[in-house]
């Protein structure tokens, strides 16, 4: 296998540990995080559905922001 095909699978190994990183990260902190505030302040489910929402849009922003440079990169050879 040459070098540069193994670079390439090396990198999109690396691309996903990072995507998947990226959207389990942030929602398994908030969902926990929101769980705690409930059972502390007795506001079930006020903050775990909170977390959930932002824990979301914190993982779309990231996804976003990590493929828009593959993204912008393919249209400009088209």
């Amino acid at each position: 296998m040459a070098k540069q095909e193994q670079f390439k699978i090396l990198y999109a190994l690396s691309f996903a540990w990072q995507l998947g990183f990226l959207i389990a990260a942030p929602l398994g902190i908030l969902i926990v995080l929101g769980l705690w505030l409930d059972n502390t302040i007795h506001t079930a489910p006020l903050f775990i559905l909170l977390g959930i929402f932002v824990g979301l849009a914190t993982t779309f922003y990231e996804v976003y922001h990590m493929l828009a440079p593959l993204i912008h990169n393919d249209h400009k050879h088209d």
